[in-house]
């Protein structure tokens, strides 16, 4: 009787056991898995426009492949829409080359799940194009996966609420969604600007005090880039650019617009904890004398340039626009963003950004330095 009762709690112990363990999520959509990517995009309707430009860059075929591995991160219809893209038609107005490389920047030739990507940021895949992705992974659920600093779509119709899933698992590949496309480019960010005749404010400005070489090197770079609008708005026009007497400037005035050596993206700032009792990130100007900081605090959407902290100048004095205004209303948004009391993690526009081969350019809706500030 004894050893009918052991046997009988240790049979209830294994099935508790088993009943209690937390099951493999990734796993089990494989071995639910019945399609191919290509047959999965072709049939969502949230990625009917991505599945459009798969085709009309003759790549459907290669990810019906069963014996292959993808891992695509599709922009969703909503994604592409913020880039003028509408009907499947749009996208004949696209050079061919540009299409398929824009197609290939956003696949993976591996099978990339979730639960394998570490808990880093900036971990680093090369695409179809052979250019390089920087995936992030954090336990902060605001910033849980990001490609290229764009926040990974989680997907909660694969799981309760508290399990959404963020992958998408097919006989042959992974699919990631994402809520923005990501912008990934072949040059350098000194060709960036060169081939954008909207920034020559920007560019007169590098050239006049010795920078403007230097973006054409190795870098990292994480340049930030005002519009000539900007310059203009403010009464800067290439003309006082070009009268600037540089020995009346701190070097800040626009070698502010960039940081070497850095590779930041937005939500980077949420996966690198501050100091403690820090609520920002400070990262040193080529200028000593000024740093740039991003906050995980609302100080704005955008970044700014403060005056280095030291013993004869104890606080971080703003440079910019904004410098005047409340503490929370300081910083210069990006492009697209109407509102500077929101967390970076929330985004409410249009934002991006432009990944080049030696670093991240981040366009800004205003300057980051008023000259009169940083005169000598």
């Amino acid at each position: 009787m004894t050893k009918r009762i052991y046997n009988s709690w240790l049979l209830i112990a294994l099935l508790t056991a088993v009943a209690c363990k937390k099951p493999d999520f990734e796993a089990q959509q494989q071995a639910m898995a019945a399609s191919t990517v290509s047959d999965y995009l072709k049939n969502n309707f949230d990625f009917s426009l991505f599945a459009a430009a798969i085709g009309k860059a003759g790549l459907m075929d290669t990810l019906n492949q069963t014996t292959a591995a993808f891992t695509v991160i599709a922009p969703t219809n909503s994604a592409l829409n913020k880039d003028g893209i509408y009907n499947a038609s749009d996208f004949d107005k696209w050079p061919a080359d540009s299409l398929r490389y824009f197609v290939k920047t956003h696949i993976l030739p591996i099978k990339l799940f979730y639960n394998t990507i570490p808990l880093s940021s900036d971990n680093r895949y090369d695409n179809l194009n052979n250019t390089r992705l920087y995936i992030s992974r954090a336990t902060d659920a605001q910033v849980g996966l990001t490609v290229n600093g764009v926040n990974v779509q989680k997907q909660p119709s694969l799981g309760t609420a508290s399990q959404a899933s963020y992958s998408i698992t097919q006989l042959n590949g992974v699919v990631y969604a994402l809520p923005n496309t990501v912008k990934v480019l072949p040059g350098t960010v000194q060709a960036f600007l060169l081939a954008r005749p909207y920034f020559s404010h920007l560019v007169a400005g590098l050239k006049k005090f010795g920078y403007w070489d230097q973006l054409a090197t190795d870098g990292p770079f994480t340049l930030y880039a005002p519009m000539d609008s900007c310059f203009e708005r403010q009464g800067i026009t290439l003309d006082s650019i070009s009268r600037m007497d540089a020995a009346h400037y701190d070097p800040v005035v626009f070698g502010g617009y960039f940081l070497r050596p850095n590779h930041l993206f937005v939500l980077d700032v949420k996966q690198l904890p501050p100091p403690s009792g820090v609520i920002y990130l400070a990262f040193q100007c080529p200028d000593v004398k000024y740093k740039l900081i991003m906050l995980q605090q609302p100080f704005g959407s955008g970044v700014g340039i403060v005056t280095a902290a030291s013993t004869s100048m104890p606080e971080l004095a703003p440079v910019g626009p904004n410098a005047s205004k409340p503490y929370g209303e300081q910083g210069t948004l990006f492009l697209g963003e109407t509102s500077n009391t929101i967390f970076m993690t929330s985004l409410n526009g249009i934002y991006t950004n432009y990944t080049c081969t030696n670093g991240v350019v981040h366009l800004l809706s205003d300057l980051l330095v008023m000259p009169d500030k940083v005169s000598r």
